[in-house]
């Protein structure tokens, strides 16, 4: 059977066909030595969509994967909740136990024929009956939480894997990693993941795991890395792409296996090579061709409620804010000049203070542009837009309080979706 460009390239299943491991890293012995540690808890942290999951499920199996995200759990009896739903544990069990007696008797009587039961050579006849007697008792056994789950999974293969631990609220937090330490030391296996900025959560929220604790840190993907899944896939399908186009959407991909998966999966669509090819073919990709599958790619990743919010930026009292002229030929204030640096080449996804100002140079026209001081306030409020947008997630922030003021992209979707999209230009002045 011919292998489908939807079996290969799968930005939102296990890639069993181009999962690629990161040369020099072994992060899938590392992560397997942890788990098999006795007693330990595995914190494993990395960037947003750069494939913590897929290198749990590579590792631990998908069969053997409990996979839990962060952001269901409300309170602390919820982690165990979810796992337990999770093996189709009943809410209530109920328990039946009882005895049964037999009485007999025989009965005997006289009679004439055609009163039932005689026999009119005896005039007598006779019966037997037996009455039972069943006294039952039933019990109702509810769930119970970690300690079932010990019984259940404690020294075997499962793995608890809790997905965007940092979701959790911090009280919550608290309360779970005393409950993860406890089930640790039963013989649960738990590896807890989260984004680089919030890796210590598990530790900070029980000081007691340190010491107990195995941490491994992931990064985003290199280019080089990334353009390896491109040449794997289309080998699968018996398709040719050249290094230069897998270098290109790999550039574009923004360290993220995950949109990698997506853009290849668009060239698939928008050039015709759905499924294998039975003799081998090439692909020729010209500028105008790559341009569409990147806008093609941005749709599965639509920010443009939140693009169209840091753009306008918040409402002004009174002032106009000044207007600068960029060289894409269009106008507009410091906030369309923070998004067009952020959107500028190459693609990166943190900004300290001076790379900013030069990229909002690079793009201004006419010899005016931004102050310092407007642009760093215009970092702080596009930071809070998102916050306040997706108050569970991180998806750009401005630390101020660091030696360098930073401008940190959390998600590189958003990134892509500036980059790639027609969101931008859609919002322009002209000049």
């Amino acid at each position: 059977m011919l292998l489908k460009a939807t079996d290969v390239f799968t930005p939102n299943d296990f890639p069993a066909h181009t999962y690629i491991p990161r040369a020099g890293e072994d992060l899938e012995g590392r992560l397997r030595r942890a788990l098999a540690t006795p007693k330990q808890v595995v914190s494993l942290s990395g960037p947003s969509k750069s494939g913590k999951t897929v290198l749990v499920e590579k590792v631990v199996g998908k069969d053997n994967l409990i996979q839990i995200s962060g952001a269901m759990i409300k309170e602390p009896e919820d982690l165990w909740t979810l796992v337990l739903d999770w093996m189709e544990v009943p809410h209530s069990e109920v328990t039946q136990s009882g005895s049964t007696s037999t009485h007999q008797a025989s009965v005997k009587g006289g009679g004439k024929a055609g009163i039932p039961f005689l026999t009119e050579a005896s005039g007598e006849a006779g019966y037997q009956y037996s009455k039972a007697k069943s006294e039952a008792t039933s019990a109702t056994s509810q769930r119970r939480g970690l300690a079932q789950v010990e019984k259940e999974i404690a020294g075997s293969a499962f793995v608890i894997f809790v997905d965007d631990f940092h979701y959790m609220g911090r009280d919550v937090q608290v309360a779970a990693a005393q409950q993860i330490k406890a089930a640790a030391e039963r013989g649960v296996r738990i590896c807890v993941a989260s984004v680089p900025h919030r890796a210590d959560d598990v530790v900070r929220s029980n000081p007691e795991l340190r010491g107990r604790t195995a941490n491994i840190d992931t990064a985003f993907w290199g280019p080089e890395q990334l353009a390896e899944i491109a040449r794997v896939g289309f080998t699968k399908l018996n398709v040719t792409i050249t290094d230069v186009d897998a270098m290109y959407f790999a550039t574009e991909a923004c360290g993220s296996p995950q949109i990698m998966q997506s853009l290849c999966l668009q060239t698939c669509f928008i050039t015709g090579t759905e499924e294998e090819q039975a003799k081998q073919a090439s692909l020729t990709l010209n500028a105008s061709l790559k341009r569409r599958i990147l806008q093609s790619t941005s749709t599965v990743c639509d920010y443009s409620s939140l693009v169209g919010h840091m753009h306008q930026g918040p409402k002004t009292r009174g002032t106009e804010r000044k207007e600068f002229i960029f060289k894409e030929g269009s106008k507009g204030d410091v906030y369309r000049a923070v998004l067009l640096a952020i959107a500028a080449n190459p693609p990166r996804m943190d900004f300290p203070w001076a790379e900013i100002g030069k990229r909002i140079e690079s793009v201004c026209a006419g010899g005016t542009t931004p102050v310092g001081s407007s642009y760093a306030e215009a970092c702080k409020q596009i930071s809070t837009i998102a916050l306040n947008a997706y108050p569970a997630q991180r998806i750009i922030e401005w630390d101020e309080n660091a030696s360098v003021e930073t401008l940190t992209i959390v998600d590189p979707y958003l990134l892509f979706f500036l980059r790639s999209s027609p969101k931008l230009a859609s919002l322009a002045k002209s000049q």
